[in-house]
């Protein structure tokens, strides 16, 4: 995993929330364990929010997710994009690999998939800053984390990003701040592969 701070100004911050908030608002918490049942998750954020595009589509992130992904593929996509806000009084997220979105069907040594958390609010070891499970990508995949103590947590200040594979184990921390976490999920993956949210669903041709 590598954190690249201070990517986002406050200027560009400020724009971003303004455009998200009105959808954040309207989210549902999680309805289990996994998502978090005081987390919110909002999605379809490329027809939604104006103001995401120039993230998606960063140079720094897109030259990284093409060089990490375009040994398997002639073409990277969009795999997932969604706010977390993750509310005190969550706890910490199961931890996980996110190429279980795909089963155990793709072979380990092909690089699937390129994420990027992004941080709205600073990301504090008591607000939840993501773990990650240092040397995971290199487990056999059914090797799981033997404690909680294992993880190591991304602590990042507001603007900067989280890049990490898919093969990573990793999961949201418990916020026990007084104020959400609120983090942009960014995921890119193979040309071949089905998409986590479908974008040919949730964006308008145009």
């Amino acid at each position: 995993a590598c954190i690249v701070r201070d990517v986002l100004s406050e200027e560009e911050l400020a724009r971003i929330n303004r455009d998200v908030s009105p959808w954040i608002d309207r989210s549902e918490m999680g309805s289990d364990d996994f998502i978090g049942k005081l987390t919110k998750r909002t999605g379809a954020l490329v027809a939604r929010c104006p103001e995401i595009r120039p993230v998606i589509t960063h140079p720094l992130i897109l030259e990284a997710a093409n060089a990490f992904l375009e040994p398997h593929c002639e073409r990277i996509q969009l795999h997932l994009t969604q706010t977390i806000d993750i509310f005190p009084g969550q706890g910490r997220q199961i931890l996980h690999r996110d190429r279980l979105a795909w089963g155990g069907y793709i072979p380990q040594p092909i690089a699937h998939q390129f994420n990027t958390i992004w941080a709205m609010t600073d990301f504090t070891a008591e607000s939840g800053a993501t773990h990650i499970v240092k040397g995971s990508q290199d487990w056999p995949l059914d090797r799981n984390p033997e404690s909680e103590n294992e993880s190591i947590q991304a602590v990042m200040p507001r603007g900067s990003v989280l890049c990490y594979s898919g093969t990573v184990i990793h999961g949201g921390g418990a916020n026990n701040s007084e104020a959400p976490r609120v983090g942009l999920n960014i995921t890119y993956c193979l040309g071949w592969l089905r998409q986590e949210e479908n974008q040919y669903l949730s964006c308008p041709p145009e």
